[in-house]
């Protein structure tokens, strides 16, 4: 009786781990009152100060980029900016770093907030080719190909 309470406490936590997990995944399509960040190229992105974010999840669609974020707070607003470094690569695709700025405006709250943030990266394009962006805090390569 015991090794099947066990069994059934073990199965029911899998299952609601997974329905959380996708809760965090963004979704492919953009509500039209979502608010989108437009990226910026910038010389020095190592000059700029970022609060602490992590990122769970990057999807991109088409001009835009849907990235989960998780980052320590809960009682003043935070902002976020998207910087793509002035100097790409001249690999093929090219590749650019981008990275996620977080300004928590010193919200000493210490809740766990969880939510997507959409980012225009029409900034990062060059030319009309592809171009590989490489996220700050996120392993795998991005490949970008923008729409016109």
């Amino acid at each position: 009786m015991k090794l099947y309470t066990l069994s059934l406490f073990a199965i029911v936590s899998l299952l609601v781990a997974c329905t959380n997990a996708k809760e965090l995944e963004p979704d492919v399509d953009v509500p039209q009152d979502t608010n989108v960040i437009k990226g910026v190229v910038v010389t020095d992105m190592n000059s700029y100060k970022s609060d602490p974010l992590g990122i769970t999840s990057v999807v991109v669609d088409k001009n835009k980029m849907r990235v989960g974020v998780k980052y320590s707070g809960g009682c003043k607003k935070h902002e976020f900016e998207l910087m793509g470094n002035k100097m790409i690569s001249k690999s093929l695709p090219p590749k650019r770093s981008i990275k996620i700025f977080h300004h928590a405006d010193n919200d000493d709250c210490r809740e766990i907030i969880e939510e997507i943030i959409v980012f225009d990266l029409s900034a990062f394009a060059v030319g009309d080719g592809e171009i590989t962006l490489r996220l700050d805090g996120w392993e795998e390569p991005i490949s970008y190909f923008p729409i016109q």
